[in-house]
C-alpha cells in the first residue's frame, strides 16, 4: 500500500507539482535564476545591447547642440536640464524595448518549458524586469558618464544621483507591466513593436522630458501634467539640480503604482490565454 501510494504521488518536477503554492523564498530564487538566464542571452545578441545603450547618447548629444541654444539660448544650460529629460526617456524606451523579446519568448515556447516545470508563474516575468533593468542602468551610467564629460554638474549633494536611481528602478517597475501587457496579449511581433513605440512616442513627447510645461498651450500643459514621465523628470531635476522634490516625488510613486494595479492583471491574463 505504501509502495502505491508512492508511486501514484507527483515526482518533483511534473505540472501537479509545479502548481503547488510557492513562497517568497523561491520566488526570489526562481527569478533570480531566470534573470540570469536574460543576462546571459544578451551574450548572444549584443546588438540590442549596444542600441540600448547607444540610443540615449545619441539623444543626448543631438538635442544639446542641435536644440540647447534655441531652447535656452546656451548649450550648456539645456544639458543641465536635457540629463534628466533623457534620463526619463531611457527608462521609458528600455522598458517598453523589452516588449518583443518578451513576445519572441512566448512565441519560442520558453514559457510553455517553464509551466511543465515548478517555477512560479510570474517568476519570469519578474526576470524579464530585472534583466531589462540590469541593462537599463548600464545606460543609466553611460548617460550620466557622457553627460559630466560634456559640462553637466550635479547642483544639489551627489547622493540625489542614488535617489534618482532608485526612483528609475521604481518606475520601470510600474512601467514594465504596460510591456508586459502588450507582448501577453498580442498576437504578431509587428504588433508588438508598433505598441511599444506608440506607448514610448507619446509618453516622453507630449512631456517635460524636453521642454518647460508652461511654454505649452493651455489645453496641452492639462494632459502633460497627467503624464508620469513629466512627474519623473520633475523629479530627477529636483534631485540633481535643486528645487521641488516631495510632490513630484509622490506623484511619481502613485503613477508607479496605478500602472502596476491596472497592467499587471492584463499581463497576468494574456499569460493564462497563451496556455
Amino acid at each position: 500500500m505504501t509502495s502505491a501510494l508512492a508511486s501514484a504521488a507527483p515526482p518533483e518536477g511534473s505540472v501537479e507539482a509545479a502548481v503547488r503554492p510557492i513562497g517568497p523564498v523561491r520566488l526570489g530564487r526562481h527569478t533570480a535564476a531566470l534573470t540570469w538566464r536574460t543576462l546571459t542571452a544578451v551574450r548572444h545578441n549584443p546588438e540590442s545591447l549596444f542600441l540600448l545603450a547607444i540610443q540615449p547618447l545619441l539623444f543626448l548629444v543631438l538635442t544639446t547642440y542641435v536644440y540647447g541654444g534655441q531652447m535656452v539660448g546656451s548649450s550648456h544650460a539645456y544639458l543641465q536640464y536635457q540629463v534628466a529629460g533623457i534620463l526619463g526617456y531611457n527608462a521609458v524606451f528600455a522598458t517598453m524595448s523589452g516588449a518583443p523579446a518578451l513576445f519572441g519568448d512566448l512565441a519560442r515556447g520558453v514559457f510553455d518549458r517553464f509551466r511543465s516545470m515548478p517555477v512560479a508563474r510570474t517568476a519570469p516575468l519578474l526576470a524579464r524586469y530585472c534583466g531589462d533593468m540590469c541593462l537599463q542602468m548600464l545606460a543609466f551610467a553611460l548617460v550620466l558618464g557622457l553627460g559630466f564629460a560634456l559640462g553637466f554638474r550635479v547642483e544639489s549633494h551627489w547622493w540625489n544621483i542614488g535617489y534618482v536611481i532608485l526612483l528609475m528602478i521604481a518606475f520601470s517597475f510600474g512601467m514594465s507591466w504596460v510591456a508586459m501587457a502588450v507582448a501577453t496579449n498580442m498576437r504578431s511581433g509587428e504588433t508588438v513593436q508598433m505598441l511599444s513605440f506608440m506607448c514610448t512616442f507619446p509618453l516622453v513627447f507630449i512631456s517635460g522630458a524636453f521642454v518647460e510645461v508652461n511654454t505649452m498651450p493651455g489645453w496641452l500643459q492639462a494632459l502633460v501634467k497627467i503624464n508620469p514621465v513629466t512627474w519623473l523628470t520633475a523629479s530627477a531635476r529636483g534631485l540633481l539640480l535643486g528645487g521641488p522634490v516631495e510632490r513630484p516625488v509622490f506623484y511619481t510613486l502613485v503613477s508607479v503604482l496605478v500602472l502596476a494595479l491596472l497592467f499587471m492583471p492584463l499581463a497576468l491574463r494574456g499569460l493564462a490565454r497563451r496556455r
